[in-house]
């Protein structure tokens, strides 16, 4: 447990720290939910301004960040929200949808330009001087439409760099395989009335620069129906209708000395800091240098906020009726190990785990710890609810610790477990999270992130509620991720069956320009490729038993990369099919995955860990679930397991368990059997039709090139 891990570390819990503080925790000023735009007869249409903001307070100091301004779009081809309506805060907005909704953002680039102190990766990419951007909308399922034509608009499509021309870039600067946009760029996403509902988010995707963008306030969150959806019977509805709902954003941010925003993190800014006192910020350090090469480095007098949508150290009142918290990682590479722990006892309470990844859990009552806390994606353990006598009772799964590694969602149920006539204190933490041993990976603080205050819960209040299988109803022949795939026509909101779609979308949308824009000539096959009119090459299913194996690695000390290989019915790589561990390459698609008549499929990979960290896989486009223990060769994985299915879209690599052996991350270690790679199995299904990508969600390493493309095409 975090607890027992921190006393027998000889640190002081929470608690210990409240009781010394007093006044000063109780002082902590009320939690605010982030400004909330909703749709509108089944639109949304807004204005999204990427751009600096000075002056920002983080607890008692200032710094410049970036964030977006967004509000309604007030005219087409817009530029500035009007006085007043724009919100630009570091927690961000809340976009609110509803299933069938079409989503509109007109996105504005008038971020500052950068120097060469500000990102590493700007020698090996001069284009980013300019801080370009673009927009990834994390967890929905909806297509990865590439403009066809200046009257077309982009849906999710991250293979495209929007300048701001009024900084400088290098001339001839730009990427192979890599669309660019002038100053503003409009995105149109279709939200199916398949969709599942719950929490997804928004954040930018330029690759080189995802991590300095996301910390330095870029970001926000999405929701699709209402928190009520998970429910199971009317009293579930009832509870969920009477609580009050939070969107708790997490993010930090490293201000360094003399209040300067620092948007490439470094994990040990706190090394060696008092381990008291860490309310809502741990203290910068100054580190030596750990050998002749190394500069070491002096942040002392910065400080490391951790924030609670924008806010630092908020009070969060929990009334009588409970709360939903729908939890939001949306730092840059930082990881939370979180728990609600009681004042008065230093323990951690019970949370009812509602969903993950923003779709509900499916959860067999009968279901054992241990196939269960494999369901769950190593992101919680599961514990026996209040009054229950078993995990699971009553399709009610609580836990008391959640690890989030970055992109994860929670929704939570926070209610009293008894009746008590007090009010309880308590202390939304997160603990330290290593991401690897022996000075490999990163060691992430431990911060006190809110104070919590419980009230004594309504004598009508339950303390779980039952949740219905929405899991089942997505992988259904009729649910998002397993209907014939879909195609938007170019220019227009309107979507085709990709059998039917072949000659409607090779047709450029006519009208009036909406965007400026070049596209790459090396990068993405046709409209109609994509419907499966024409043929794409080296596009073949895998055959029967086969799957694929993904390998996490290091390309070169100082790079990060992907690396793949076919592996055939016997367990056996298929070494024609291998590509070695490289950073990513926008023009080269690592798999292609065929449609046969846009009907809908499922592979099995196999995420092979090389490396002596823990990553964390994420792919676009989609969501998929986690198998048990490995597969035997040859084994044919059926849609439903135990009848316990818990769909993710982002699942941590773990390290392998002999991490030292596997430092330098490459196929030779594996080879000579020095290092035994952890293994991840997964079931992903595909249905949208287009170019995307899957990779490390620690931005740092996707940054460095833990990343690679994906394709999906329709065929006859």
């Amino acid at each position: 447990m975090v607890l027992a891990h921190r006393l027998a570390a000889g640190l002081v819990p929470a608690a210990a720290v409240l009781l010394c503080l007093g006044a000063a925790a109780v002082s902590a000023a009320p939690y605010q939910d982030p400004p909330v735009f909703s749709s509108k007869n089944g639109a949304l249409r807004i204005l999204m301004i990427a751009a600096k903001r000075p002056h920002v307070a983080l607890g008692d100091v200032t710094t410049d960040l970036w964030t977006y301004e967004v509000c309604r779009l007030p005219a087409p081809g817009a530029n500035a929200c009007p006085s007043g309506t724009g919100h630009a805060g570091l927690g961000g907005v809340r976009l609110a949808l509803q299933p069938g909704d079409t989503l509109s953002i007109r996105l504005i680039n008038d971020l500052p330009p950068l120097t060469a102190a500000d990102a590493d990766h700007i020698a090996d990419q001069p284009t980013l001087i300019g801080n370009p951007t673009n927009l990834h909308t994390h967890g929905l399922i909806v297509e990865p439409h590439r403009a066809v034509g200046p009257s077309d608009t982009y849906g999710d499509y991250v293979f495209l760099e929007l300048r701001n021309t009024h900084n400088p870039i290098p001339a001839g600067a730009g990427h192979p395989g890599i669309d660019i946009a002038r100053n503003a760029v409009e995105y149109e996403y279709n939200i199916e009335t398949a969709h599942p509902t719950g929490l997804f988010w928004f954040h930018p995707h330029l690759h080189g620069l995802s991590l300095n963008q996301v910390s330095a306030g870029m970001s926000g969150a999405i929701t699709i129906g209402n928190p009520a959806d998970v429910c199971g019977n009317a009293g579930c509805v009832d509870a969920l209708n009477g609580a009050t709902i939070r969107h708790l954003v997490l993010k930090d941010t490293q201000v360094a000395p003399g209040n300067i925003l620092k948007t490439q993190e470094e994990p040990e800014f706190c090394a060696g800091a008092p381990t008291t006192g860490r309310i809502g910020f741990c203290r910068g350090q100054r580190l030596p240098p750990a050998s002749a090469a190394d500069p070491g480095f002096d942040y002392s007098g910065g400080k490391w906020f951790h924030s609670v949508s924008g806010q630092i150290y908020p009070t969060i009142d929990v009334g009588p009726s409970g709360d939903v918290w729908r939890i939001l990682n949306a730092s840059g590479s930082r990881s939370y190990a979180l728990s609600l722990v009681d004042q008065a006892s230093g323990a951690p309470l019970p949370l009812q785990l509602l969903s993950i990844d923003g779709v509900t859990l499916a959860i067999n009552p009968s279901t054992s710890v241990a196939d269960l806390t494999t369901r769950l994606a190593g992101k919680a353990k599961p514990i026996r609810c209040p009054g229950a006598l078993t995990i699971g009772e009553g399709r009610a799964v609580c836990v008391a610790t959640i690890e989030m590694m970055p992109s994860s969602r929670v929704e939570v149920r926070v209610v009293r477990s008894d009746r008590g006539g007090t009010v309880e204190h308590a202390v939304f933490e997160t603990a330290e999270y290593p991401t690897g041993d022996n000075g490999a990976g990163d060691a992430w603080p431990q911060i006190d992130l809110a104070a919590v205050l419980l009230q004594p819960r309504n004598i009508q209040t339950p303390s779980v509620v039952a949740l219905k299988d929405v899991t089942a109803t997505t992988l259904s022949a009729g649910g998002q991720l397993l209907a014939p795939a879909l195609l938007r026509v170019p220019g227009s909101s309107t979507m085709l069956p990709a059998s039917t779609a072949g000659l409607a979308v090779a047709v450029a949308a006519t009208g009036p320009a909406v965007q400026d824009f070049t596209q790459a000539p090396t990068a993405a096959v046709t409209p109609r490729q994509l419907a499966g009119a024409v043929e794409v090459a080296n596009c073949a299913p895998l055959a029967p038993g086969h799957h694929r194996k993904i390998l996490f690695g290091y390309p070169q000390p100082t790079t990060f990369g992907l690396g793949y290989v076919e592996v055939d019915a016997h367990g056996r790589d298929i070494e024609a099919t291998r590509i070695p561990i490289t950073p990513f390459n926008p023009t080269i698609a690592a798999v292609c995955v065929p449609l046969p008549g846009g009907n809908a499929v499922s592979e099995l990979w196999e995420l092979q860990n090389l490396t002596d960290e823990d990553h964390n896989f994420h792919i676009h486009q989609t969501h998929f679930f986690v198998v048990q223990g490995g597969v035997p060769p040859g084994t044919t994985m059926p849609q439903v397991l135990n009848g316990n299915l818990v769909l993710v879209d982002n699942v941590p690599v773990p390290r392998p368990a002999n991490g030292p052996p596997c430092a330098d991350g490459t196929i030779d270690a594996v080879r000579s059997g020095a290092c035994v790679p952890s293994k991840t199995f997964v079931v992903i299904p595909f249905r949208e039709i287009g170019d995307f990508v899957f990779h490390c969600h620690i931005l740092e390493h996707e940054d460095g090139g833990m990343m690679a493309r994906i394709r999906v095409v329709a065929t006859r």
